[in-house]
């Protein structure tokens, strides 16, 4: 019995840890979209292509930074996984 209580106790930690690293990119990347990408252009901008894949999103971050944009590479994977999974229209982007 106290197995399977450590069991699921160590589960538990790990899903939440997992959970919450989720958590934290989305969060991250939602900033990170609507702090530095807005210093350029508009938020207009992105919103008219949240339609576009994963590697559209890659490129786009890629070509900005090279434009100048000053983003880690782990905020960069952050902005273009968080673009990536939004719907068109979606907020705040979209707002």
């Amino acid at each position: 019995m106290r197995y399977h209580i450590a069991a699921f106790a160590i589960a538990a930690l790990l899903i939440g840890s997992v959970l919450a690293a989720c958590g934290q990119d989305v969060a991250q990347g939602e900033k990170l979209a609507t702090g530095p990408c807005v210093q350029c252009h508009s938020n207009l901008v992105t919103c008219s292509n949240l339609d576009k894949n994963l590697n559209y999103w890659e490129n786009t971050v890629n070509r900005m930074v090279k434009k100048g944009m000053d983003i880690s590479d782990q905020e960069q994977e952050a902005v273009v996984e968080y673009l990536s999974g939004l719907e068109p229209g979606s907020s705040p982007i979209c707002d």
